[in-house]
């Protein structure tokens, strides 16, 4: 683990292991309605055509999409990948999961309708990279859908996170005081709509592909 600008940025390969631990938890939130469901299905209701999911977990979200054309999933964690294809088995489009690390994804350029994230920021080591990696592989036109946690807009929240948020990042291989509002605004995206819940800390994000 390094240090990177005050906070602690996890090795991918040591991450994967943390969430192969962790698939089968996942696994078994995926058939729950939990907190988050509802915003998921705000979220993912506008996604259409030929579809990008980074970091799909054990396949959360495929039950979600409705009238799309084709989901390419991608995770790096190969347990994760093993319940998503599961997963995939049950959908009513076509799926294909991929085992590979998001950072290191070759796709070519403007590729796909919609890519979306869903909770997944938080664990990379270079957010901003991946914001602009999914700004090229959306089409023209197309749109990038965000479910993202950081830190709080709520001042004593957001110092109780990045207090905690190098024990955490260390036992769960992810970040909580990612200022992920910041990261999309100077990112190459266009921000059509944000709304934010619980304390500032979850946020709904509609862009689109922003002119070159």
């Amino acid at each position: 683990v390094v240090r990177r600008k005050g906070s602690f940025t996890m090795n991918p390969t040591k991450q994967a292991k943390i969430f192969d631990t962790h698939a089968k938890m996942y696994e078994k939130r995926r058939k729950k309605t939990t907190i988050d469901t509802k915003w998921r299905h705000k979220l993912l209701d506008k996604a259409d055509g030929d579809i990008l999911e980074l970091s799909a977990g054990t396949g959360t979200n495929f039950p979600i999409y409705q009238n799309i054309s084709s989901l390419t999933a991608v995770d790096f964690s190969l347990e994760m990948v093993r319940y998503a294809r599961e997963a995939a088995k049950e959908t009513t489009y076509p799926c294909t999961v991929l085992h590979n690390d998001v950072e290191k994804l070759e796709f070519e350029e403007n590729t796909f309708n919609t890519v979306v994230s869903t909770l997944s920021m938080c664990s990379y080591p270079h957010p901003a990279f991946v914001l602009e990696q999914m700004a090229k592989w959306c089409k023209p036109g197309g749109q990038v859908l965000l479910f993202e946690h950081g830190v709080s807009t709520n001042p004593l929240v957001g110092k109780l996170q990045k207090k905690v948020d190098p024990l955490l990042s260390e036992r769960i291989g992810c970040h909580v005081d990612r200022d992920m509002l910041d990261y999309v605004k100077h990112s190459s995206l266009h921000v059509n709509r944000i709304e934010s819940h619980l304390f500032g800390m979850f946020h709904l994000i509609f862009a689109t592909k922003g002119e070159a």
